[in-house]
């Protein structure tokens, strides 16, 4: 290796390049050149002589320790034995120290990350041990002034509810994260962790149209796991959900609280081989006399991870042409029956209807299903994963369709989600005269 190889490369082993040219391995103190400069700070953001510049050189490999004490004796440290490189080091440092406290409050638990150190006389102290065990270290003072040391407060932290299940069932889907911040702050975020995977982090965005993202105010995080946007939610299992601020003088601080995560996933169902079983069916079509019935059966099979909630009319429920499952549902005074957000269904529809699938049943008989009773008291039914459901029903043609409502089919629909499946098995009926 030339010599001025050699030379570039000792240069790299600096910090700061610039010092290279004056910078000696050689034999003599282990710590040398140390300044802290201003020693005077006012650490408030208003960029101002908010920071002092500390610098050293190591002409050893050392664990180096920065601190500061009060005039009570009591110790902060800004560094605390960190390895280093021989070389030359510089950090500025603007009032701040990382001294964790735990606080419990009635709305969960407080971290303080780190503060702004009270305005005051502080002597500082720089204190490097080479691998031989020698200690050198300086000191010197500093004192803070005019210091923002007022932390940001996330009052009245909220996650509602603790139990969620992201599985678009409208039935605990969605979690409210919210909280007032207390000052605006420089940056903000919110994520879960799993205890048992603690350097995975979900991230979670605020809910639009509260206040702006690090201003203070209410803040409101409607959490659905992802779900709504067809990613697949975080696994199952037992989390917490921090929200961690940081405002521009150095104050930082974190609350948490706990969220369960339980059958969560993207819903997927199939009607089994795409098949309906239509009553006298022949070569795609179905002869049916006015005032008869157009009858089906067929299989639905949730191929997904996640329940999916249904509800009636139940199979073998009969409908009149004009009815659809609103109106049936007011005929038997059973408000289950109607439209809700989140409930399978499996459905029949023809071409020229006003009315989008008017004729709507369970995905399952009660056997098939498995029955549970919500928060609020009431039943649930559910088609399990992997379990399959078995569905049938009639239209009584008893008025003269349209003219052009000969063509039908059937279809799984996820109700104010999705038509999961659409045009299943078409068929032709024509309605002859009794």
């Amino acid at each position: 290796m030339l010599w001025s190889q050699r030379w570039v490369f000792f240069c790299a082993l600096a910090l700061l390049s610039t010092a290279c040219g004056q910078l000696d391995f050689g034999a003599g103190p282990l710590l040398y050149d140390v300044t802290v400069a201003p020693d005077l700070i006012t650490p408030n953001a208003d960029h101002d002589q908010d920071v002092t510049n500390i610098a050293y050189t190591l002409r050893r490999n050392a664990t180096v320790s920065i601190f500061f004490e009060d005039t009570e004796g009591e110790r902060f440290y800004f560094r605390k034995e960190k390895r280093r490189a021989a070389g030359r080091y510089s950090v500025q440092w603007g009032g701040t120290v990382d001294k964790p406290e735990i606080i419990e409050t009635d709305y969960g638990t407080e971290e303080i990350l780190s503060r702004v150190l009270p305005d005051g006389l502080y002597t500082w102290t720089i204190e490097a041990v080479d691998d031989s065990g020698t200690t050198e270290s300086f000191n010197g003072s500093i004192t803070l002034q005019d210091g923002d040391t007022e932390m940001p407060q996330l009052r009245s932290f909220a996650v509602v509810p603790r139990v969620f299940t992201p599985n678009q069932d409208v039935l605990d889907d969605r979690v409210s994260i919210s909280y007032y911040l207390t000052k605006d702050v420089n940056t903000k975020t919110v994520y879960l962790v799993n205890p048992d995977e603690p350097d995975v982090k979900y991230f979670i965005s605020e809910k639009p149209g509260v206040e702006e993202p690090n201003i203070r105010g209410n803040h409101d995080h409607d959490y659905d796991g992802g779900v709504d946007q067809n990613a697949e939610p975080p696994p199952d299992g037992d989390y917490i959900v921090y929200v961690e601020v940081h405002d521009l003088a150095g104050n930082a601080i974190r609350v948490s609280g706990n969220l369960t995560i339980k059958e969560g996933g993207k819903p997927r169902a199939d009607i089994a081989e795409g098949e309906i079983d239509w009553e006298n069916e022949v070569n795609r079509r179905v002869t049916v006399a006015l005032g008869e019935k157009l009858c089906f059966s067929t299989v639905v099979v949730n191929e997904g991870t996640v329940p999916l909630r249904t509800s009636g009319p139940w199979p073998g429920a009969e409908y009149h042409f004009g009815q659809n499952y609103n109106t049936l549902a007011a005929e038997v005074d059973d408000k289950s029956w109607r439209h809700q957000p989140g409930v399978w269904r499996f459905a029949i529809n023809f071409e020229s209807t006003e009315f989008n699938f008017p004729y709507r049943w369970a995905v399952g008989r009660k056997e098939d299903l498995e029955m549970r009773i919500d928060s609020r008291g009431n039943e649930q039914w559910y088609l399990m994963p992997g379990k399959r459901g078995r569905t049938s029903g009639c239209i009584i043609i008893d008025e003269e369709p349209p003219l052009s409502a000969d063509v039908w089919w059937g279809g799984l629909i996820h109700q104010s989600v999705a038509v999961a499946n659409d045009n299943v098995d078409r068929i032709e009926v024509r309605v002859d005269a009794p």
